[in-house]
């Protein structure tokens, strides 16, 4: 009989053999009755996949609230990646911990009788929210004064959802208390970043970056440049980048950030140099991997994230893609004249491996609770990885859709997304958002980043041949 256990992070409930958190990613601590050590098998990250949401309509979505405590190409099908076991074990990712042996309130002795699970469940924790513990008072000297408490000038409540505007970094955004370490020492909520929620506006691409609902940060990123129309090479031409922090690595949100613009400004300057596109994509994924890799402290403890391009060029009409990990390049079709709706990479997971050796039928893979395991990603750790390329040539109108597994793992299929956003293609910005909302409603239990990219874009081009 599976044990089932509380996470010490948000409160989701795991299973006593998880390593970390499927939810918010946090490594678990050991569980006391595990009398076996790990077998080192490649498949040790548990994720459920999760169901499809196409019920949930556009409208519905785009007039919801979310509350938060806060193609085929032209040689063919693209490349199935090149897996390999040994690849795919990844000891350091899994390491177990947690303290968990003080009282609930923080306060009392520790209880040498409890086990680290025992003391965890004992305490109820929000995705983002600390209990704030006051310090002791200690005597005050002979002769002092009265300490004399400073209200600071604070505005008006926040009202819901909604933080208030303050300009003081050290006061809090949901109420009149001080700030520590990003959590008010008064209220305990964790205190909003500037990459919470982001949107990006390019003209001719259009992005959106959501935290989503139980993480307590964004380890997304994305990058997008327009080359400009009257340069000499590449007018016009479209590159964007999305990455998705592994969270069972430090400084997630910085590995993808780091990625997303080193990949996406070697891009577009190797566009403008007149580089063929695929070579432009080979040479981007291999410097965005080495700027990664660079901000690791050691193999040991080395940011990681996933990474996606796209670079659609106006003039052929042709798409370019290339990734690295699980997040993902969707074709979305336009109308029954355009190229059908579908899925332009392929995952570097467990799942994926397992259907690619023939171990498994797919829907066995995607039943197991390793089905998302990665066996591929950017980081230190990563060791000699093999960068897929793919370029098709669709018939449009219609769009490029990168996003991250936030929002796949809601709608897997292409033409789940296509029904559910239907006019994604002539309103990218509000399909972006709508898709978004989508995923928060859903449940939003990991960071959401998607970026369209209307194919032809607004200068125009001859349209490619039905494939």
């Amino acid at each position: 009989m599976t044990k089932v256990r509380t996470c010490p992070t948000c409160a989701d409930m795991v299973s006593a053999g998880d390593a970390f958190c499927e939810s918010c990613g946090q490594t678990l601590p050991k569980d006391p009755s595990a009398r076996t050590e790990e077998s080192g098998q490649p498949d040790r990250v548990p994720t459920t996949p999760q169901p499809s949401m196409s019920e949930v309509s556009a409208s519905e979505a785009e007039t919801m609230v979310v509350e938060r405590p806060g193609l085929t190409p032209a040689d063919g099908a693209p490349t199935a990646p090149q897996v390999s076991l040994h690849g795919a074990v990844r000891d350091e990712r899994v390491e177990g911990g947690g303290q968990g042996d003080e009282d609930a309130d923080g306060a009392g002795e520790p209880d040498e009788e409890l086990s680290d699970w025992e003391a965890v469940d004992l305490q109820i924790t929000q995705p983002i929210y600390r209990n704030p513990v006051p310090p002791a008072p200690g005597p005050e000297p002979a002769g002092a004064l009265p300490a004399v408490e400073v209200v600071p000038e604070w505005p008006p409540p926040a009202v819901g959802s909604n933080p208030v505007a303050v300009d003081n970094p050290e006061l809090c955004v949901w109420c009149p208390g001080r700030v520590v370490d990003g959590y008010c020492e008064k209220c305990g909520f964790l205190q909003p970043t500037g990459r919470d929620h982001v949107e990006v506006r390019a003209g001719r691409a259009f992005g959106v970056s959501d935290r989503g609902l139980r993480h307590k940060r964004n380890e997304d990123a994305m990058a997008i440049r327009v080359i400009e129309d009257d340069a000499p090479r590449a007018a016009g031409t479209v590159v964007a980048v999305v990455c998705d922090g592994v969270s069972s690595s430090p400084r997630s949100d910085e590995a993808s950030r780091v990625t997303a613009e080193t990949g996406a400004t070697v891009l577009a300057e190797q566009m403008r140099q007149g580089a063929d596109p695929r070579e432009a994509t080979g040479a981007a994924m291999t410097r965005a991997a080495q700027a990664v890799a660079a901000i690791a402290d050691s193999p040991s403890s080395a940011p990681a994230c996933t990474f996606v391009s796209a670079v659609v060029d106006p003039a052929t009409g042709a798409v370019t893609v290339g990734w690295v990990g699980d997040s993902r390049a969707y074709w979305i079709s336009g109308g029954p004249v355009s190229s059908a709706s579908t899925l332009l990479t392929r995952d570097d997971s467990w799942s994926e491996a397992m259907v690619q050796m023939g171990a498994l039928s797919r829907e066995e893979a995607m039943r197991s609770a390793n089905a998302h395991a990665l066996i591929a990603w950017m980081g230190a750790d990563s060791g000699e990885i093999d960068a897929h390329i793919s370029t098709v040539t669709p018939t449009g109108p219609g769009a490029i859709l990168l996003c991250s597994d936030g929002l796949w793992n809601y709608y897997p299929e292409a033409q789940d997304l296509t029904e559910a956003v239907p006019g994604a293609t002539a309103a990218p910005l509000e399909g972006a958002r709508t898709y978004v909302s989508l995923a928060l409603r859903a449940g939003g239990k990991d960071n959401i980043t998607v970026v369209v990219i209307p194919v032809p874009t607004e200068q125009g081009g001859p349209r490619a041949a039905q494939l």
